[in-house]
């Protein structure tokens, strides 16, 4: 009985790269790419309503993510809070919170910020361009060293916008927190 001859290594390897190129690129533990396209406005929250807003600052902090936080932020933000040693009030402007910001969260292994209700007279819309608003909060930090902090608060925010259509952007923020 004689035996079919052998292919040759060059048969043999024209023959592999012939079947990869002939075979679609797959892996089937990739997963299939989703047709549904997400709307950010409902994901995180939509900032032209109030509401929203509160939401997308809410998930900027929850996602730890310092550019969609800052991107609720007026141009001549400032940030005020009141330190009770030297019983003054002390503030920064933008750019300062921003940074302090990307700090934060940089450093924190998690953060959990719950907005728990608005305060009387709070969501006073004083036009279509223009909102206080005075809401409790419970924060809480865990840093990367296990280190955890919490704490509860008010934030007394002045909102602001160009035009009805356009989203909100906290031109102040008066912060009244317990860490």
């Amino acid at each position: 009985m004689k035996l079919p001859p052998r292919p040759s290594f060059p048969v043999l390897l024209l023959g592999g790269i012939v079947l990869l190129l002939t075979v679609p690129a797959c892996n089937p533990f990739a997963p299939a790419l989703d047709e549904v396209v997400i709307d950010q406005n409902q994901l995180l929250g939509n900032p032209v309503t109030v509401r929203g807003f509160f939401d997308r600052f809410r998930a900027s902090y929850q996602l730890r993510d310092s550019t969609l936080y800052g991107q609720l932020l007026s141009p001549k933000f400032r940030f005020t809070y009141r330190d009770f040693a030297a019983n003054v009030d002390r503030s920064w402007t933008r750019d300062v919170d921003a940074n302090t910001t990307y700090r934060l969260f940089r450093a924190a292994r998690s953060t959990n910020l719950q907005w728990t209700q608005y305060l009387p007279s709070s969501d006073t819309i004083s036009s279509d361009t223009l909102a206080s608003v005075e809401r409790s909060f419970l924060l809480t930090i865990e840093q990367r060293d296990n280190e955890r902090f919490s704490g509860s608060g008010t934030a007394r925010l002045v909102l602001v916008r160009k035009n009805r259509n356009d989203p909100w952007r906290m031109r102040s923020w008066y912060d009244r927190s317990e860490f």
